[in-house]
């Protein structure tokens, strides 16, 4: 027997998860009740402060006002060029229990612990480290240190981490905000090290997709850019347009 009737996946895909919440929208207007979330990097922080009692018009809006530059700070060592504990300390304000325990919807959250070389997953304890360890991507950032362990972007081995919530769930959602954009032109060092980590994450993602019973993929999402927060807004509204789309098209209200 199932412990969870529906569960929802959310992908990584930086500020194209904002997509995410899009799809939540459209989710709670078809009367859709998700039970239990799995996610990694950006899907791991909307999913969390999802669970974690906000709604969907409070994370939208502290999304558009945040500011980017706030998490520009270089760190003083070589393994990362910025600090991960700005991030840290933004998510402690919006989930200062920092428990897994008291979120009104259980959450699975996957990571890449650098020695094993394998992907984990939390589920209890302390919450913004775990959110912190999946969303720390590599280079960019420093690696998180949990647990005795040193993680890295949960996307790098599994962004769509369905594997989490399986066998607990009778019917999982699967949620893809990182298309490939098939229109790439190499314009520096930075462009090429951003496709060449899209590239990576998302050749798991088809893999991990046939353990869904649905699949909602944004489609619009391709020209934005990892750190587009600036554009919250518009990346909110494709998400909800098209999840509504694939929501009829998919003829998901039937088999749910």
């Amino acid at each position: 027997m199932t412990e969870y009737n529906i569960g929802l996946v959310l992908s990584g895909g930086g500020a194209r998860g904002i997509a995410h919440l899009g799809v939540l929208k459209a989710l709670e207007e078809h009367n859709i009740k998700i039970d239990v979330i799995s996610g990694t990097s950006a899907g791991a922080i909307i999913g969390a402060l999802y669970a974690g009692g906000l709604s969907i018009n409070e994370i939208l809006k502290l999304l558009i006002e945040l500011k980017p530059m706030r998490f520009i700070q270089p760190a003083l060592n070589t393994k990362g060029l910025l600090k991960m504990e700005v991030i840290e300390k933004f998510l402690i304000s919006y989930l200062p229990e920092n428990s897994f325990d008291t979120l009104t919807i259980p959450l699975y959250i996957a990571a890449t612990n650098l020695k094993s070389g394998k992907t984990e997953y939390f589920n209890q304890g302390h919450l913004v480290p775990a959110i912190c360890a999946s969303s720390c991507i590599p280079v960019l950032f420093n690696p998180v240190q949990y647990n005795d362990e040193l993680y890295i972007d949960g996307g790098i081995l599994n962004n769509l981490p369905v594997e989490a919530i399986r066998d607990k769930t009778k019917i999982v959602i699967g949620v893809h905000s990182n298309p490939i954009d098939r229109n790439f032109e190499l314009k520096n060092f930075s462009s090429g090290l951003e496709r060449a980590l899209m590239l990576a994450i998302t050749s798991n993602v088809y893999q991990s997709s046939k353990n869904c019973n649905f699949l909602i993929e944004p489609n619009g999402l391709e020209p934005f850019k990892v750190l587009d927060i600036s554009k919250a807004e518009e990346i909110f509204s494709i998400g909800y347009k098209e999840a509504i789309r694939q929501i009829n098209e998919s003829k998901m209200l039937e088999t749910i």
